[in-house]
């Protein structure tokens, strides 16, 4: 799951793991600005998404994430790898659109 989601932070019962306060808003936040890139590049062929890794073993968490690098690696090759007519504004993981 991912920390950046609002609605996924708030749902009840939803089990969002241990995170740092500092770490979620960061990330809330990259998806404000996306947002705000997207509307701001919408009159031109750039096309603004965020994407979830997923919980990615990596030295941030001391290598305890279940997905591999390259598992994580994948929701950004497939964004930047878009048609010219994909989405944009969207935040994404391997499952699809998240909400917010």
């Amino acid at each position: 799951m991912s920390v950046g989601s609002l609605s996924l932070q708030a749902a009840p019962g939803a089990e969002t793991g241990p995170i740092s306060a500092a770490y979620s808003a960061s990330k809330t936040f990259l998806n404000a600005v996306m947002i705000r890139y997207a509307k701001e590049l919408s009159d031109t062929n750039i096309l603004i998404n965020c994407g979830c890794p997923g919980f990615t073993a990596t030295d941030l968490n001391d290598f305890r994430g279940y997905r591999t690098p390259a598992q994580g690696a994948a929701i950004a090759i497939h964004l930047a790898n878009l048609p010219d007519s994909g989405p944009t504004g969207g935040f994404f993981d391997d499952a699809g659109t998240m909400p917010w």
